[in-house]
């Protein structure tokens, strides 16, 4: 399995698994099964029921059956952290070069160039919407060939990529990682203090940037996720009560996530 190391905030090296082809593709194989399915319901609960002109009936598909299988995965990604269905059951998951969460505009990039998994189903949604027309089902047959082609050159192109980037990743800066954690830290991170007489621990967590915060989030994240994760815990730890100038007598765990909870109350007051 690849691992590629990341250079955090704290000058900690940490390292993530990159997620291998056969958890991508079963994600993928979850994912195409729930879109599938998706489209049989819409036949079953709407096809049937529209008027017989073929011009609203090819409208209805667009809008309801063609765009979101086209935007599934840019959604999700964006709605559930870089996770569709599809990789949230085998547990992997898509960020940055940082460790961080992928912008909106990197999600985009992945779905623009998301031939492999989302063009066969647009091609086969696009038959069955044209319907018998010999022309177009013609038109469509060449178009197939011409994106099985790109499908090919795109799996060469991830496997011989060094962190088992597809092209979209590569051109939008991504990764998709293992995620193995057993919490979601952003429950921690935008945890809402309601406990009346609160006594923030560690004013000091003020002198720190929205992006150290952010950083220590994607530290706990990450070293859940590793063979060593007490050792970086503690490195993580002993890095910010020097940056800090505080000491911490906790367990290393809880230190980092009292620091996001003295965090979360300083910036809500």
């Amino acid at each position: 399995m690849s691992i590629v190391t990341i250079a955090t905030p704290f000058n900690i090296d940490l390292e993530l698994n990159i997620a291998h082809f056969g958890k991508r593709f079963l994600a993928w194989l979850i994912d195409t099964a729930i879109q599938f399915f998706y489209y049989i319901a819409y036949n079953f609960v709407v096809e049937d029921h529209l008027p017989d002109s073929s011009d609203f009936r090819t409208l209805m598909a667009i809008l309801f059956v063609l765009l979101p299988v086209m935007l599934y995965h840019f959604l999700m990604e964006i709605f559930f952290s870089g996770q569709s269905i599809g990789k949230k059951i085998v547990g992997i998951r898509v960020v940055n070069f940082t460790g961080n969460e992928a912008s909106i505009s990197q999600y985009l990039i992945r779905l623009l160039f998301r031939s492999f998994g989302v063009i066969p189903l647009v091609v086969f949604f696009l038959f069955q919407i044209m319907g018998g027309d010999a022309g177009s089902q013609s038109m469509l047959i060449g178009l197939v060939f011409l994106i099985f082609l790109a499908m090919i050159g795109m799996f060469l192109f991830y496997i011989l990529s060094k962190y088992g980037q597809r092209l979209g990743d590569r051109l939008a800066n991504t990764l998709v990682i293992e995620n193995k954690a057993k919490a979601d830290i952003h429950k921690t991170i935008y945890l809402d203090i309601t406990e009346e007489g609160y006594v923030v621990r560690y004013p000091e967590v003020m002198r720190l940037t929205d992006r150290d915060i952010n950083g220590i989030r994607n530290l706990l994240d990450v070293q859940r996720i590793t063979a060593d994760s007490e050792l970086y815990a503690s490195r993580i730890s002993a890095r910010i009560e020097e940056v800090l100038q505080i000491q911490n007598t906790s367990d290393p765990y809880d230190f980092l996530a009292q620091l996001l909870r003295d965090y979360n109350y300083l910036t809500s007051k």
